[in-house]
């Protein structure tokens, strides 16, 4: 069976499209021309051209596949223009879909967000799949509203009948190539060994290869057309315990210090200025909008892809951050032999 997977070079899909290999999938990976190809091209899987606003390349890119898998997405919270996000992940998730169905697609599977339920995961009870859409358009919300939208268009194409489709929702996702979450909390667990506030909110943590699994059965699975699937923990996970286990994975010693987290929301407020003023492409180090994620957390409930699909968290916490911190000392090792 051929698949096709979207955001390749990415750090979700290119997981995915590891996973795909492994289980015996052809597997075909959208990148862009400018994309970083270097581990893409050790995968095996055969790499294509495109873009998302681009019809005609999804089209081509299309062509022949079975299964689609639509991970790519302008991927920057709280960082950008609205015209960037709509564009990338509302119009781009689109005219995927109208591609698949011109190519003859028979599955799509479209990779949302937890974050698209907005306050809903901020609740002490585990907001699942029924919980409203509750995200409010705003600077810091770009990402998390236009992958709301898209998901709608995805169940809406999925009900009138156009092409068979699937929503997972991965929620927070960790583990090797991660250059967000989980570089941060690398780094400043062994270079700034100090807790953000009381790191005390619950958050919806996931190993990478784990996320990749859930995707890969809710698209297999026949009855899972037109459902949405959030993949989150099943044990109750803080930031605490984050930056603990990646302490530990390193060899240090528990961190017990604190910052105020309005002393960290003024650096990172700062630090936008600053970039918005030599008008960086790139986001800081540090957003407001990754401090009102440290501060609220995400609770989400993963009850559904467990009855439904037969997945469950494989990787503990401690087991993923000491996979994370292995695949970091073989990077450098790399990096010395080839100097």
């Amino acid at each position: 069976m051929k698949t096709l997977v979207t955001g390749g070079t990415g750090f979700l899909g290119s997981h995915l499209v590891d996973r795909l290999i492994e289980q015996g999938y052809q597997v075909r990976a959208l990148a862009r021309k400018t994309s970083d190809l270097a581990y893409l091209k050790t995968t095996g899987a055969e790499i294509v051209f495109g873009e998302a606003e681009d019809y005609e390349s999804l089209v081509s890119a299309t062509r022949g596949v079975d299964i689609i898998f639509h991970a790519a997405a302008r991927v920057s919270p709280g960082w950008g223009t609205w015209q960037n996000f709509e564009n990338s992940i509302i119009k781009g998730t689109e005219n995927l879909l109208n591609a698949s169905i011109e190519s003859g697609a028979n599955r799509f599977v479209y990779v949302s967000s937890g974050t698209v339920v907005g306050k809903a995961a901020f609740r002490d009870t585990p907001a699942d799949e029924s919980a409203d859409y509750e995200v409010e358009f705003s600077t810091d919300a770009y990402y998390d509203y236009a992958k709301m939208e898209a998901e709608k268009i995805v169940l809406d194409y999925h009900r009138q009948g156009k092409i068979w489709a699937t929503v997972v929702r991965p929620c927070m996702i960790y583990g090797p190539r991660c250059r967000l979450l989980t570089d941060r909390i690398y780094l400043s667990a062994k270079l700034f060994p100090v807790l953000p506030g009381k790191a005390e909110a619950k958050i919806a943590l996931v190993y990478v290869t784990d996320v990749a699994d859930c995707i890969i059965a809710a698209a297999t699975h026949d009855k899972s057309g037109g459902e949405i699937y959030n993949i989150a923990p099943t044990e109750v996970i803080t930031f605490r315990d984050l930056y603990d286990s990646m302490a530990r994975a390193i060899g240090r010693a528990e961190i017990k210090m604190h910052i105020p987290l309005g002393m960290i929301s003024a650096t990172a407020a700062l630090l936008e200025g600053l970039y918005r003023m030599i008008r960086s492409k790139e986001p800081p180090f540090l957003t407001r909008a990754d401090i009102k994620f440290i501060k609220d957390g995400m609770n989400i409930d993963n009850s559904k892809a467990k009855r439904e699909l037969g997945w469950k968290p494989k990787i503990s916490l401690d087991e993923g951050a000491k996979l994370y911190v292995e695949w970091r000392k073989a990077q450098a090792m790399k990096k010395k032999r080839h100097r």
